[in-house]
């Protein structure tokens, strides 16, 4: 199946609000839904042999650290990325959010899932504690 096949099925599934359009290996799926400064939320997709993938490529974890707020794997950074993940049956590897599915028709169902996902993980930011800085004599 060629990807203007594939756009036109998502589309049909999920919606006239989201766009698709064929970028190098990439299908991007350009989504209604926003990260909390209103960066628009893409997502990506691609036929990885028997199985379809859409992910952020990573776009979620790089607009937090543009956020300041930095990922370093601690268990109390990680758990509430876990429990996201979990309840959208997202996989979140080295700072990627991703789903895959075996058929196309599964694939609105992903993006959704996966822009969920990639909205309640920008929304860590409100609820991190920052630190103070103090400026010392």
């Amino acid at each position: 199946m060629d990807n203007a096949d594939v756009c036109e099925r998502v589309l049909k599934s999920i919606g006239q609000l989201f766009d698709c359009r064929e970028e190098g290996e990439y299908i991007r799926i350009r989504t209604p839904y926003l990260y909390p400064d209103s960066d628009v939320i893409d997502l990506y997709c691609r036929d990885s042999g028997d199985l379809l993938e859409v992910t952020d490529l990573g776009e979620t974890s790089r607009w937090l650290r543009t956020q300041t707020l930095r990922l370093r794997g601690s268990a109390k950074q990680a758990a509430p990325i876990a429990d996201i993940c979990a309840n959208h049956d997202v996989e979140w590897h080295r700072g990627v959010l991703h789903a895959r599915v075996r058929s196309v028709d599964e694939l609105g169902d992903a993006v959704l899932r996966v822009a969920q996902a990639a909205i309640q993980v920008s929304l860590l930011l409100e609820v991190t504690p920052r630190c103070a800085t103090v400026n010392r004599p």
